[in-house]
């Protein structure tokens, strides 16, 4: 018989280990395809002026914000206002899908929500930028990309428009690209991550000193969110065969338009679960803009300057089946409509002072939503590098808000609790039990952060 001896080769599949945190996301290339190192540091681009709408060149560079000696600006000069809203568009329309496919997650009751699909959605973009064939469609229809000619700059557009500084409040994103120290990967593929996305490429040795390239990256997320994500990752999850690591972070600080006022002694809040527990609360007699209808109150909790704001929908029952109802009708359509019935009104306002962390293994999750082939053998990630196959082999995402009297991410401070004798107002919005709510861009109507508290 011919080909009497027969040998199986199966080819060795470098995996992605992806993590994304309230405040950012995290891609970890792991693989040890010799063929691909060298012993020369990956090449540096010309450092060539990035065209920029959203800068003036002649503006020297400062210490402060958005003009700063760190701040590398996204060429967003093919960006168009119509371009930006696909983007958006995409951007949220993946928020509410994910939502949704969290909520249906085991034992959730039990648990509340929080995640930043702004932060998902761009470092997933700068994988996208190496995939090829079904792994691209099936990223494409997850997270409803455009095409690269309009994800890319509109993307570019963004990531400036929340690097320009304001005294009202604090928004930023960073991305960053570790390198394993001689990868060689495709030179286009590194381009597109620091054209567009901003990412600054650094060599680290993976090969010899794992640990002390995990605790780079982590001080440098750390520092990224003021310490609201102190270690992102953890020990022994940088190996030698890691190859690179792509990071974002995004962080968000503002007091309240108009500071609230805490009410004098605890009061219960009903959890998803039955339990009840004892919750200082926020309150305040004042204009907002708010609605309802036979299901929901809506009101809307403006950030000093107005550029961003809080979104809270709760509703009218306490009954599980309520909140069940309101996240699986949830849609942009949905959230435009209760927009559009916004009418500034004299409302009591009365919410829980919260802080919420959580973690979520997304892997399980993304492929559900329908992007499975980029976890296996089949994933195509060529344009990272044609002969360095790779998969993506776990997705970490994790979230952190704190909401005070004072405003989101504020600091503590001790407040008297004021007893109102007589006011006058419109309507009561009392959100003692489970409600959902986002952070957005008013300018965009983008959704940086989105979440359900279920339980305090």
């Amino acid at each position: 018989m011919k080909n009497r001896n027969q040998y199986i080769y199966k080819k060795p599949i470098m995996k992605l280990s992806v993590g994304t945190l309230a405040l950012g996301s995290l891609l970890a290339i792991v693989g040890c395809n010799n063929s691909l190192v060298d012993n020369q540091p990956i090449k540096q681009t010309d450092s060539k002026p990035i065209v920029s709408k959203s800068e003036n060149p002649a503006i020297p560079k400062t210490d402060n914000g958005y003009n700063n000696k760190d701040y590398i600006a996204a060429d967003d000069s093919a960006s168009t206002p119509e371009g930006v809203k696909q983007v958006v568009n995409a951007n949220n329309q993946f928020a509410i899908e994910l939502y949704q496919q969290i909520n249906k997650q085991a034992k959730q009751a039990e648990n509340n929500v929080f995640f930043s699909p702004y932060s998902l959605s761009t470092a997933m973009a700068m994988l996208y930028a190496a995939a090829e064939g079904e792994t691209k469609q099936q990223i494409q229809k997850t997270f409803h990309y455009p095409t690269p000619a309009i994800l890319n700059p509109n993307s570019a557009a963004l990531y400036n428009q929340f690097k320009k500084p304001n005294p009202n409040y604090e928004l930023s994103t960073v991305n960053d690209l570790w390198m394993r120290q001689g990868l060689s990967p495709n030179q286009t593929y590194l381009d597109t991550v620091k054209r567009y996305y901003g990412g600054q490429v650094t060599n680290l040795d993976f090969a010899s000193r794992p640990e002390p390239s995990r605790q780079t990256i982590n001080k440098t997320i750390a520092n990224h969110t003021k310490q609201m994500i102190p270690e992102l990752l953890a020990k022994e999850s940088i190996k030698p065969s890691t190859s690179a690591v792509l990071t974002n972070a995004v962080y968000f600080k503002s007091e309240w338009a108009q500071p609230l006022s805490l009410q004098g002694s605890p009061q219960p809040f009903y959890n998803a679960d039955g339990s009840t527990s004892s919750e200082v609360m926020m309150y305040e007699i004042a204009r907002f803009d708010y609605m309802e209808d036979e299901q929901v109150q809506v009101v809307e909790l403006p950030y000093k300057s107005n550029d961003l704001s809080m979104f809270i929908v709760l509703p009218k029952s306490k009954e599980n089946a309520a909140m069940q109802k309101l996240v699986a009708n949830l849609s942009t359509a949905q959230i435009n409509q209760w927009q559009r019935k916004l009418k500034n009104q004299e409302i009591l306002l009365s919410m829980p002072k919260f802080k919420l962390e959580q973690s979520y293994k997304m892997e399980t999750i993304l492929a559900e939503m329908g992007m499975p082939i980029a976890f296996g053998s089949r994933a195509d990630f060529s344009l990272f590098n044609n002969k360095l196959p790779l998969a993506v082999d776990s997705i970490i995402h994790k979230a952190v808000v704190d909401v005070d009297e004072k405003g989101t991410v504020a600091a503590a401070a001790t407040s008297i609790g004021v007893v109102v004798v007589s006011a006058s107002f419109s309507a009561e919005f009392h959100a003692d039990h489970p409600f959902m709510f986002m952070i957005k861009d008013n300018k965009t109507d983008a959704i940086l952060f989105l979440g359900q508290v279920n339980k305090l």
